[in-house]
């Protein structure tokens, strides 16, 4: 998909989020592989070219830094969280997990933006996660 003429943002964002859907696919088994680099590393790739979509950009653009600005999180947190609300959602219920899940996700999330050392500038533009 080109940046010109091509399917709106709004479209992007479906097809990012049926890619996600598709890396996730059974992500409650695998989801520890994804501390070894190698896995991590190939999956972030996929979800990078597909936030570079969403977002317009050009792939100049640092992994952590567009998926901050096309508002994605990372693979490898998404496959924790999954992990997490699998293990977790008989003792206290699927929606209290989830939610929780997801707070502790974007908690980290956060934390690892404002400790990346790489496209500093953006962070002027972006005081806070939440909104993006």
């Amino acid at each position: 998909m080109s940046n010109i003429h091509g399917p709106k943002a709004s479209k992007r964002r479906l097809l990012m989020s049926v890619t996600t859907s598709i890396l996730l696919y059974g992500a409650e088994v695998w989801a520890d592989a994804l501390r070894k680099d190698k896995y991590s590393r190939k999956m972030t790739g996929v979800q990078y070219q597909s936030a570079l979509r969403v977002s317009s950009s050009y792939r100049t653009v640092s992994k952590p830094a567009i998926m901050v600005i096309a508002g994605i999180i990372t693979i490898a947190l998404l496959a924790c969280e999954n992990k997490y609300i699998f293990e977790r959602k008989i003792e206290v219920g699927k929606a209290a997990t989830k939610e929780k899940a997801r707070s502790r996700n974007t908690e980290h999330w956060k934390t690892r933006w404002t400790n990346e050392t790489r496209e500093r500038w953006i962070s002027q533009l972006t005081n806070s996660i939440a909104p993006w």
